[in-house]
């Protein structure tokens, strides 16, 4: 599957850099942008009209995956992103929000590496 736009939100810059040149390399033909928060990234849904994959870390310290999600349910945004939880936590009750949360279609474990990348391609 193709996607348009992926979005890597990732507070730590070289694991952000690291997950860029992966998904690239995976997604050529998509464009990547990366975000160190998820603030960053709800301001630009409001804005957009296209639904774009997001590769969000589960734990950053400004907002959190489980805060981040829980104000896309609480706001009108055009777009309805797929979303990809990015992990180290074995905290079983973020895990067990994510996993059962509507808009998130897959938790990964990091280190990510090009097989778990090329794994999305097949989620619709």
């Amino acid at each position: 599957m193709k996607y348009e736009k992926i979005f890597l939100v990732d507070d730590e810059d070289i694991i952000n850099a690291i997950q860029t040149r992966i998904v690239k390399t995976e997604f050529p033909e998509s464009d990547v942008w990366k975000f160190n928060n998820a603030y960053e990234v709800l301001k630009i849904l409001k804005e957009i009209n296209y639904d774009p994959l997001i590769l969000l870390d589960l734990n950053m310290p400004e907002m959190n995956a489980i805060d981040f999600l829980k104000k896309l349910e609480n706001k009108q945004y055009y777009s309805k992103p797929l979303i990809v939880i990015l992990t180290f936590s074995k905290n079983e009750e973020e895990l067990n929000f994510v996993k059962n949360h509507p808009l998130v279609k897959k938790v990964l474990w990091k280190p990510i590496d090009q097989k778990k990348i090329n794994s999305l391609k097949g989620m619709i």
